[in-house]
């Protein structure tokens, strides 16, 4: 009755375009913003592509909760440029549960016998990056990154990964959608399949503090744990098929300036005898 007599536009959106279909409405809702879809709602274990029939152990020392996944995609599992082997497992993770603003979050964060990997750690100071893309003093194909940023005006924001000769995989966040995201549209090989190249996604609204980004990279995967100042957290997982050549980390901020208030990387030796 509120829009009697006004115009007003109705938007029904079909999730489900590869088939046919009724859609029965009886009853709407007026809202300010468009309404989230079930999927869109879920607090996902993890938003990347990634990340496949994730397994956990019990009885781990320690009483601990670790969990590791198939780090592949049924759309493209079969066509992956890797030989003789389809992909790999996460690295593992240790689950627990925390209050975070009154809710109870899962919250992941690599096991700590990762740090046993790691080589001598290069310290990067803070940085203020204006619309450009700033190499950073770090170079290799393993490394882990632990670093803090913030926004300034920019639109976009973050760390590319695996850069060189015109590659990079981005790992972001996009002030205007509020979403920390990957972005393996230049990553390397991406032609082996049409749903492979492209950008995934996950809510992580900063509340004017920093972004916390702890990211495990590897020959073939990026793996990104975010967090925002009230512990608020999502992760990503992605393969990328990079050149063994693209080693290179930039930071990058588009449409105006950010900070890189932190940064610390190891290199990660190889868990190969």
């Amino acid at each position: 009755m509120a829009y009697k007599g006004k115009k007003a536009q109705i938007q029904i959106v079909d999730a489900n375009p590869g088939g046919w279909g009724h859609v029965l409405a009886d009853q709407f809702t007026a809202a300010d913003r468009p309404a989230l879809n079930t999927t869109q709602r879920a607090h996902w274990l993890d938003y990347g592509a990634d990340f496949y029939a994730a397994n956990t152990w019990t009885d781990a020392p320690g009483g601990r909760r670790v969990m590791i996944a198939w780090m592949n995609n049924w759309n493209y599992g079969q066509a992956i440029p890797t030989s003789p082997w389809r992909s790999a497992d996460s690295f593992p993770r240790q689950l627990s549960l925390r209050t975070v603003n009154g809710k109870v979050q899962l919250i992941q964060q690599p096991v700590r016998e990762l740090t046993a990997l790691r080589g001598a750690a290069t310290r990067l100071p803070s940085t203020r990056i204006a619309n450009t893309t700033t190499p950073l003093a770090v170079h290799g194909s393993s490394q882990e990154l632990q670093a803090d940023l913030t926004a300034g005006t920019a639109d976009r924001f973050g760390l590319d990964v695996r850069t060189g000769g015109g590659q990079r995989t981005r790992v972001g966040y996009d002030t205007a959608t509020g979403e920390v995201y990957i972005d393996r549209t230049d990553s390397g090989a991406t032609d082996f399949d049409p749903t492979f190249s492209g950008v995934q996604r996950a809510p992580l609204d900063l509340h004017g503090g920093q972004l916390t980004l702890h990211v495990l990279v590897d020959a073939s995967s990026v793996e990104v744990y975010a967090q925002n100042t009230r512990g608020e957290q999502v992760v990503l997982t992605d393969q990328v098929f990079p050149d063994p050549t693209s080693t290179g980390i930039d930071a990058f901020a588009e449409g105006g300036t950010a900070t890189l208030d932190h940064m610390q990387a190891w290199q990660l030796k190889s868990l190969w005898p």
